[in-house]
């Protein structure tokens, strides 16, 4: 047994679906294409909000530069996360909605996945700026280590847990029933990029750095999203670990965050990708032989991670 695991696994029995998938009219198509369904609602709705920045930018409507970190915020709670939980209401009935928020609040899994998804990313990040020539700066380290934990925890609990119940419990876990793990990490991966787009036209832009500025958010959305898969194999569907990882890789990459004050300034992101990378190359073989999240939540046999 690996140190990341210390033999949980969660047993439910199954739900019954409420949308019959083998039967007519949009309950049943929705039960059939749940991520479709969740789409064709979130992907218009979402456009429009986080369009409102950019036409104000642009003077196309009044407000001027309105911060994008508001509307991407209402993008989450108002938009992404009602038709998540209305698609899973109508295709799984009150069960589905139960099992998708007790994927939201599960806390109980191994130290070692604690540990993974706690200090993994931001002590990888500082390694590498430290083997590339970064020098650490540890005046007042434990007033910079304080405020930078303060700093992850309010957006873990405002956005990232909300998000990844979206992204990671329910898109994520729905299409790995049908294409694996490693294609679901891929398609959620261009949904997720899919839907930010509009925030690539809140300031000056051109064709060109709008396309670079979409490829950069795939290029990390990809191993990202493949780590969470992984993660959500080896905690039996987590979401809260997911949402953890998902807030320090914010505090591993970003400019003037806690790794960037710690690394003496200059945009940690290429270190943190590459402690990404690493860490998805680490924990990938310990999930080889478990289930997917629904296949340990219903107790049915465990297959080989795809």
């Amino acid at each position: 047994m690996s140190a990341l695991d210390d033999g949980r696994r969660v047993s439910a029995p199954a739900a019954p679906r409420t949308g019959d998938p083998d039967g007519g009219g949009w309950r049943g198509w929705v039960a059939r294409r749940p991520v479709a369904a969740f789409l064709l609602v979130a992907l218009p709705l979402g456009w429009a909000v986080l369009g409102v920045p950019a036409l104000t930018y642009h003077g196309l409507l009044p407000g001027g530069q309105l911060p994008v970190e508001f509307f991407a915020l209402a993008l989450t709670v108002l938009v992404m996360l009602p038709a998540a939980v209305w698609v899973v209401s109508v295709a799984e009935g009150r069960a589905g909605v139960r099992r998708l928020f007790a994927r939201t609040f599960r806390w109980r899994f191994g130290l070692g996945w604690w540990v993974a998804v706690l200090l993994a990313v931001p002590v990888g990040t500082v390694v590498l700026g430290l083997l590339s020539g970064r020098s650490l700066q540890t005046a007042d380290l434990p007033s910079v280590l304080l405020s930078g934990t303060l700093a992850a925890l309010l957006p873990l609990f405002l956005v990232n847990l909300w998000e990844e119940t979206v992204w990671a419990g329910f898109v994520q876990v729905h299409l790995e029933r049908r294409h694996g793990l490693v294609a679901a990490a891929a398609l959620t991966g261009v949904a997720f990029a899919a839907i930010h787009v509009p925030m690539s036209f809140a300031k000056e832009f051109t064709a060109s750095s709008v396309l670079v500025e979409l490829g950069i958010v795939l290029a990390i959305a990809l191993p990202f999203r493949l780590l969470a898969g992984i993660v959500l194999r080896g905690t039996a569907g987590s979401v809260l670990a997911v949402a953890v990882l998902h807030a320090m890789w914010n505090a591993s990459n970003s400019e003037d965050s806690v790794v960037d004050d710690l690394l003496s300034g200059g945009q940690p992101v290429l270190f943190a990708v590459l402690a990404l990378v690493l860490l998805t190359a680490v924990t990938a073989p310990l999930v080889r032989g478990r289930g997917t999240t629904e296949q340990q939540e219903t107790g049915s046999p465990s297959v080989p991670a795809r």
